[in-house]
């Protein structure tokens, strides 16, 4: 890939936090990791019942049922207000925080994703390879998927426990990046979630750089949202606990910028392209926007959540108001839970709901 064929780097759009080796970094490879971001004092609430949460004993493995969970939300703040430096660096990568949708992905929360791995996993004498795992993707379940989307502008991962090698972090396909990216200007019609949003990453088992997120609890990695990741194995039998939110701009990509002033994110796109501008590029159809359908698995596991955060509450001699959660706050806090999170958004009529978690 010849050097000629990128966009200008590092960006003339001044960066606040971002040094010139990180930008460049997230332009090779199309991630970053700020360490230690997470301010501890939200670690430490949102992880004081998570035990209480999953139903597991934390000291007996055999009550482990599940070897991979998704869980819902009960408390979110602002993304800046969790992870600020994080946040600084997430919005010179972005632009500047004035592309960034208000609303959307602005909110974080406790909605965990637990890898266990399991007994019979962790006495695996050979670890799979990355690329012959199933499942490869990028993150997009509520709307039409077309070369300069940026619905899911960014993956986040924010690391709520440590991620030693071989404990189940994220495998990052850094060279997908350019086949994702050929894939979605190859078809500008655009993809739909839940219909053929899977086939952007059909060219994997062609790649050879893949990466696993190993990290301190703390730890944020900020990722290109076509930055084709997957779930990995984990084979030490710990609870690895992340959250996995993204952010969401205002504005679609604009890849034929006169100035060349391109944000980092528009430049990964040129670059796994080999153009400095994509001026003929339009989507064809309508840009589509729904309900997010991966929720509905989550949505099911509140109530006994609930159940079982009020009884702890009342062992301590307390009621449920003791219990932070936003389901227990009202009708004004379900309506802004659901603005922020996209459920006022239509049902695909296509492809409804995932009433399943997916399995690794």
């Amino acid at each position: 890939m010849s050097p000629d064929c990128f966009s200008s780097h590092p960006p003339r759009v001044p960066c606040k936090s971002l040094s010139p080796e990180e930008a460049e970094h997230f332009l090779t490879h199309g991630w970053l990791k700020v360490s230690n971001a997470i301010k501890p004092e939200y670690i430490d609430a949102w992880m004081a019942d998570f035990w209480v949460r999953t139903g597991y004993d934390e000291h007996d493995k055999t009550t482990w049922k599940d070897e991979y969970l998704h869980l819902p939300h009960h408390r979110q703040v602002r993304h800046d207000e969790l992870c600020p430096e994080a946040w600084n660096k997430i919005s010179d990568v972005c632009g500047g925080e004035e592309r960034i949708h208000l609303e959307r992905e602005r909110w974080i929360g406790d909605n965990f994703i637990v890898n266990f791995g399991s007994e019979a996993r962790s006495q695996s004498l050979i670890d799979s390879s990355p690329k012959e795992k199933a499942g490869w993707h990028c993150d997009n379940d509520w709307y039409r998927q077309f070369l300069d989307s940026t619905g899911t502008a960014m993956t986040i991962v924010h690391c709520f426990t440590d991620i030693p090698a071989r404990g189940g972090g994220t495998w990052l396909c850094e060279d997908g990046i350019a086949r994702v990216v050929q894939q979605l200007y190859d078809h500008p019609e655009g993809f739909d979630p839940g219909l053929n949003t899977g086939d952007i990453c059909d060219g994997i088992m062609g790649c050879e750089e893949f990466v696993p997120v190993v990290a301190k609890k703390g730890d944020v990695f900020i990722m290109h949202g076509l930055l084709p990741h997957v779930a990995g194995f984990n084979y030490l039998h710990y609870a690895r606990v992340i959250t996995n939110p993204h952010v969401t701009l205002r504005d679609p990509y604009d890849l034929n910028r006169p100035d060349g002033e391109y944000s980092l994110l528009e430049q990964v796109i040129l670059r796994g392209l080999e153009r400095s501008s994509v001026p003929e590029y339009k989507p064809p159809r309508e840009r589509m926007y729904w309900y997010p359908r991966n929720w509905t698995f989550k949505e099911a596991k509140i109530r006994a959540e609930l159940d079982a955060m009020i009884a702890v509450a009342k062992a301590k001699g307390l009621d449920e108001t003791a219990v932070d959660s936003v389901w227990l706050q009202g009708e004004q806090a379900r309506e802004d839970f659901d603005r922020r999170n996209g459920m006022l958004l239509p049902v695909h009529e296509a492809t409804g709901f995932q009433p399943v978690q997916h399995k690794l």
